[in-house]
């Protein structure tokens, strides 16, 4: 009888302890990535911040995870604090609208914006900061909102001296033909001198990432291989940002998707990061 319940009791401590293994391991599995080890990382491609360790499917939009395929080592371009190079296969690319195009030089056309107003001929006030940029003879476009329409015409003359109160200095324009007669006195008018600067790199605004204290953009390597670029920019103009270091002409970049890829660079960088610490 004694040795019966000596039995009994190993039985059942062997059947306590594997639920217990069985139940820890069920929760181990459940885990994100990060509070379980080094494991395979599978994450949901529209919410990269997402990431298990093992198949299943997003809690947000029911997406099949993905396992994350590891960047081989010679892809790895200059580093960028935060960053990491990432891979992604041609679906995820379509999924996350990933477009690219060929970085090219181009002539930087900076727009100089000013209010103005008819006074039987039109005055232009620009602020001091774009003064460098006008000379008499440069042609400008004379909107008038209440009318509906724009004209051509040219700076004909630079005041001397700047208003204190606003910083401007008034530019006359003269028209290439005489609107006297359509416009009435005191009307007020938008008038866009551009000018032409030098041939440099121009990047779409929508291909940069600003995050305050950097310009980041996504440089294509092959096919499914993005690269995160930290920029130097200079003048904004209308078609973009003028690149004055960080890349070359030539270099295919991102210039649309490229939240998604800096939402899961971030979230990977983050990974290795946290496993080269374990």
């Amino acid at each position: 009888m004694k040795t019966k319940n000596i039995i009994l009791i190993v039985v059942l401590l062997a059947m306590s302890l594997g639920i217990g293994i069985y139940n820890n391991q069920q929760n181990l599995s459940q885990l994100p990535v990060g509070r379980s080890g080094k494991h395979d990382r599978y994450y949901c491609p529209m919410h990269p911040q997402i990431i298990y360790d093992h198949p299943g499917r997003c809690p947000i939009c029911g997406m099949d995870l993905v396992k994350k395929e590891e960047t081989s080592p010679k892809t790895q371009g200059p580093v960028v604090e935060g960053y990491t190079t990432i891979v992604e296969n041609p679906p995820k690319q379509q999924l996350a609208g990933v477009r690219t195009a060929i970085v090219t030089k181009k002539i930087l056309v900076k727009i100089i914006r000013a209010a103005g107003q008819y006074e039987g001929e039109v005055f232009a006030q620009v602020f001091e900061d774009d003064l460098s940029f006008i000379k008499v003879g440069q042609k400008a476009i004379v909107e008038v909102p209440s009318l509906h329409k724009g004209y051509e015409g040219a700076v004909n003359s630079i005041d001397s001296s700047i208003d204190e109160a606003s910083r401007t200095i008034r530019v006359r324009i003269w028209l290439k033909q005489n609107k006297q007669k359509l416009f009435k006195t005191n009307l007020f008018v938008n008038v866009l001198i551009p000018v032409e600067l030098n041939e440099a790199i121009v990047v779409p605004r929508e291909a940069v990432l600003d995050t305050g204290l950097r310009k980041i953009i996504f440089v294509q390597k092959d096919e499914g291989t993005f690269e995160p670029r930290e920029i130097q920019t200079g003048i904004e103009t209308d078609d973009g940002y003028e690149v004055r270091s960080g890349l070359k002409e030539g270099e295919r970049i991102v210039v649309s998707g490229n939240f998604l890829l800096d939402s899961e660079s971030r979230v990977q960088a983050g990974l290795e990061q946290g496993a080269d610490h374990e």
